[in-house]
């Protein structure tokens, strides 16, 4: 009797993931590592999640005078304060730019560099994906997030007076609609607020007289884990409090007024074999610039 199920067993994925390595299908072998490396850090990553990269193309870069570091030329509209590009390893420090165009150049992010036998991936039990996906994913989303809630708290903190405000309040209500006040005077839209994820849970301590009682009451019973928005508008949550603090709000402006975010290479796995050891690890090459700096107000709870 035959059986079909979804559900594969760790140890028949380890052994396929092996066996394609050990009949020469490198490529292979990578191309399907790769594919779930990607997918895991669209989902996880806060920067991704705020702003979705686009991949360009060779043809696309334009060169530099005084380096062959690959880049690309954005316009501004003339009006525009300042621009910035968000640096990652490969680039150097954050400048910032006036004029009618910013040069933004592409870095590299790279995991650490893992060795292992082949005999002990064999035995190993759990996903090889997964054990992939915790290693290197997550360490090259946290450089990403890193860098850019970096480069988001030096704008904030250069203007404090014009990007951000204390709520002088603990009501998520009352912040939350300072931010949207916030961004009304800086002449931007709203596009998709940040915040950790603790803070958001405190939106359901709202009063029911606040906002009509059926709707809270429809918010305790069901809870807000499976929620993406507040007030209409798509949040973004995060459990990273190195990155982004509790009680803080960042309200950013959509990606056509604030930010260009490309790819030059998504998150790639690159692998090679030496007798029975492999060596594995994931990078990319991303190149990020902040077009607008206005395009960001914080708010920070009592």
């Amino acid at each position: 009797m035959n059986v079909e199920t979804t559900q594969v067993s760790a140890e028949l994925i380890n052994a396929a993931f092996v066996e394609k390595i050990e009949n020469g299908q490198i490529k292979e072998a990578e191309e399907a590592a790769t594919a779930y490396i990607r997918q895991k850090l669209y989902e996880e990553g806060v920067l991704r999640r705020l702003f979705e990269p686009r991949t360009v193309t060779s043809d696309e870069l334009d060169p530099e005078v005084e380096s062959d570091r690959p880049s690309k030329l954005c316009e501004i509209e003339p009006d525009a304060p300042s621009a910035t590009f968000v640096n990652f390893k490969g680039t150097g420090d954050r400048r910032y730019f006036e004029g009618k165009r910013f040069r933004v150049p592409f870095g590299k992010v790279e995991s650490t560099r893992e060795a292992k036998n082949k005999f002990e991936l064999m035995s190993i039990r759990m996903p090889i994906m997964d054990w992939l996906k915790d290693k290197h994913v997550k360490s090259v989303q946290n450089e990403e997030d890193s860098y850019f809630m970096g480069t988001i708290n030096d704008i904030v903190g250069a203007a404090a007076d014009q990007r951000t405000t204390a709520a002088g309040t603990d009501s998520y209500k009352d912040a939350f609609v300072l931010g949207l006040k916030g961004m009304t005077r800086l002449r931007l839209p709203v596009g998709k607020v940040l915040m950790h994820k603790n803070t958001y849970l405190e939106s359901i301590k709202l009063k029911t007289d606040e906002i009509g009682f059926a709707p809270q009451e429809k918010r305790f019973n069901e809870g807000v884990e499976q929620e993406e928005s507040f007030l209409g508008y798509p949040v973004v949550t995060t459990i990273k409090d190195d990155i982004v603090a509790e009680g803080k709000l960042y309200f950013f402006a959509p990606a056509d007024y604030f930010i260009k975010f490309w790819l030059l290479q998504d998150a790639t796995l690159f692998m090679k074999t030496e007798a029975d050891m492999y060596y594995f690890h994931t990078y990319e090459a991303p190149g990020v610039g902040i077009g607008n700096t206005r395009g960001v107000f914080c708010v920070t709870l009592a």
